[in-house]
């Protein structure tokens, strides 16, 4: 996870004086707390104006986006957890921010900028919808509506082909979903959030939204929904998992090449590769542990040109 959070103080002394107030212990690098099982990483940022603009989206009141554009400074902060498992933890630490005199905090993944009270009540309040809602927005284009900010809960986006109030509520359900029951989903389930929705296959591909490094791009991916009515493929009880990851596989192979691999060359990586058969459970645990999703096998050469084009 990464934080922005702009507050009262105006130099990194100030900030350093009312964190150590509130428990908490900020260098030049990190903010680390006894009460925190994490160290977080942290930068130091003067106000340059854009403090309000960054809070612009209907999710604080206009008075304390007024207080935020008027900001000494802001943290940023690198959390090394998700944010669903985390929760507690992350709920200790807002509060603490809070106590130093932080005016908001923006989750970065999906630029959602909300209240030290909010996130607290979200963090808190054990319902999943409030903290999906506080953590994730969804985007339109073009008749496509996905899902951005689940990574930081270790988990992939989602998008759907529907008009927007139905894509809504599909991707909604299916990402609470995700958080609240932590299901072992694989490329050919199927999903419906209930008895008179129609089923829609799941195919889980790379992120194409952001590139990598943007804040926003999920490594986890993003699962699509297809078209309704859409039937399950038969699940063995084991998958194949690279060892190297097929994506680091064809990145030397392709950086060793000088050149964009050939369809050819995707597949003679892909079918020499060397994998270890896991149960999914397992192998989704060494994905997040990972910090990445891999390419599927049968998808590898279509999957990789989408990766190639989000890198360029």
């Amino acid at each position: 996870m990464r934080l922005f959070v702009p507050g009262a103080a105006a130099t990194m002394a100030q900030w350093q004086g009312a964190l150590g107030r509130s428990g908490l212990t900020l260098d030049d690098e990190s903010l680390t707390s006894q009460h925190l099982g994490f160290r977080a990483l942290a930068e130091w940022v003067d106000n340059d104006g854009s403090f309000g603009e960054a809070f612009s989206h209907g999710t604080v009141s206009a008075e304390e986006q007024h207080a935020i554009a008027a900001a000494g400074s802001a943290l940023v902060l690198d959390l090394p957890v998700y944010l669903g498992a985390a929760a507690g933890e992350v709920a200790t630490l807002i509060a603490a921010l809070g106590d130093a005199g932080a005016l908001g905090v923006r989750l970065e993944q999906s630029k959602l900028g909300w209240s030290v009270t909010h996130w607290l009540r979200s963090l808190e309040g054990g319902n999943p919808w409030m903290l999906y809602r506080c953590a994730v927005v969804v985007l339109q284009d073009h008749g496509v509506s996905r899902s951005c900010g689940m990574h930081a809960f270790g988990l992939p986006d989602a998008r759907v082909e529907a008009p927007p109030s139905e894509a809504n509520r599909l991707l909604g359900e299916f990402n609470v979903y995700q958080l609240a029951e932590e299901p072992v989903l694989v490329s050919g389930d199927t999903f419906r959030p209930d008895l008179e929705t129609p089923r829609r296959r799941l195919e889980r591909w790379p992120d194409d939204g952001y590139p990598p490094g943007h804040a926003c791009h999920n490594p986890f991916g993003a699962w699509r929904l297809g078209a309704e009515g859409g039937e399950a493929d038969s699940r063995s009880e084991l998958r194949p998992v690279f060892i190297p990851a097929l994506v680091a596989l064809l990145t030397a192979a392709e950086a060793e090449a000088g050149r964009s691999l050939r369809r050819d060359e995707v597949e003679r990586v892909t079918s020499e590769g060397i994998c270890m058969m896991m149960p999914h459970a397992d192998a989704r645990q060494l994905e997040r542990s990972r910090g990445y999703a891999d390419l599927e096998p049968e998808l590898a050469w279509r999957q990789w040109q989408v990766l190639r084009e989000s890198r360029a």
